[in-house]
């Protein structure tokens, strides 16, 4: 058995977009029978980064314990590699986003429809063993989110060569696949996946770059780069990546165009995860939620999580179920329903926010936290 040893001691720095090809090249050699092994970073930051990101466990299963996104900022490493999986990674991605950023219905849309586009183009059309890797990154400050999505199968010139026999290189393969309604074979699918997350990513202020084989596309700030890369650069498997401006006002309807009828919005995870049954309303059930109660950063992340819930239909309000919430930290009720009973306002929190099922104890510690940011409140227009 050949053997493989990669030495990251010296690295200072490392991102998805090099780490998850990286980890899909490791994949197929694993697949033909090469021994991987792995030194980490030396430096305390890098190292960290590589365990918390799952980099580590994804090279090495054995030797590194796997990771899972908790209260974090972040979708760390995952793979997929059947329907239930990739829906999985999907609501774990949007779930990311919802907590951290204040995002508009139709940014959510989008980056549903562009996630759940590109993981199901991984299971449809890759023919690759291992599946498919998706990591994703949220920049709050900076209004972006980031994922990749890659994986070690076929590649894009040998799936779209079973309808389009003519094809010779990775570069047109990549220029086929990106425009709308191109597919190896309509019983496969539509063949907007690529196209539409171009198109959602560009129109929301952001980019978008796809490789495969020695094929690459890059479209950023207006520019368009695309070429077939040297001989060295041939990645056997197909890698995605998208940034997606949440600041930046489009129509989800207008970017897939192609694909949506006039007015209409794809259903969204706001509306199979959120809605009440009879459409009247929002809830949001505190014991699925994976942020403990226990501290300030929890509290912000639903209380962003409720603000993105209540701003996706200003009609309806919410209900937050606390039942199963035997009790949480003051720090907690103070972040997440003093500060946004602070920003709604005394009327707009009464009528739209609905706190129901809960314990004594965390009635009472709710209410001084309202009592006190209300008295904050007073205290200022005095």
């Amino acid at each position: 058995m050949e053997a493989l040893h990669l030495d990251f001691s010296k690295v200072t720095h490392a991102y998805p977009n090099g780490m998850i090809p990286l980890i899909c090249t490791l994949d197929l050699l694993k697949r033909e029978g090469v021994s991987v092994s792995v030194t980490l970073p030396s430096q305390n930051n890098p190292r960290w980064l590589f365990s918390v990101s799952n980099w580590a466990h994804l090279m090495s299963p054995d030797r590194f314990p796997a990771e899972k996104t908790a209260n974090d900022r972040h979708l760390v490493a995952k793979r997929f590699n059947a329907a239930s999986e990739q829906n999985s990674v999907v609501n774990e991605f949007l779930d990311v986003v919802l907590r951290n950023m204040e995002v508009s219905r139709s940014v959510i849309a989008g980056l549903e429809w562009s996630v759940n586009e590109i993981t199901d183009n991984v299971l449809n059309h890759a023919d690759c063993p291992d599946g498919g890797l998706i990591q994703v990154t949220t920049y709050p400050d900076n209004h972006r989110v980031v994922f990749a999505v890659g994986d070690s199968g076929r590649g894009i010139l040998a799936s779209l060569s079973e309808g389009m026999p003519d094809l010779e290189t990775d570069s047109q393969a990549i220029g086929e696949a990106v425009k709308a309604g191109v597919t190896r074979s309509p019983q496969a699918g539509q063949g907007n996946g690529l196209a539409g997350t171009l198109r959602v990513a560009t129109t929301s202020g952001g980019g978008f770059a796809l490789t495969s084989g020695r094929g690459h596309l890059g479209v950023y700030g207006g520019n368009t780069d695309q070429r077939q890369r040297l001989r060295w650069c041939d990645f056997r498997g197909t890698l995605v990546c998208a940034e997606m401006g949440t600041d930046h006002a489009f129509k989800i309807e207008d970017a897939l165009g192609f694909d949506c009828p006039s007015g209409h919005v794809p259903v969204d995870i706001i509306e199979t995860n959120y809605e009440c049954d009879d459409g009247t309303a929002f809830e949001l059930r505190l014991c699925d939620e994976t942020t403990g109660f226990g501290n300030r950063p929890s509290g912000k992340q639903l209380r962003t999580k409720t603000l993105n819930i209540l701003a996706a239909d200003t009609s309806k309000p919410i209900r937050v179920d606390w039942t199963g919430v035997p009790v949480v930290s003051s720090s907690f009720a103070d972040e997440f329903i003093g500060k946004l009973f602070l920003e709604l306002g005394a009327m707009t929190f009464t009528a739209r926010v609905r706190n129901v099922g809960m314990e004594s104890l965390v009635r009472s510690l709710l209410d001084r936290a309202v009592a006190q940011r209300l008295q904050q409140a007073n205290d200022e227009w005095d």
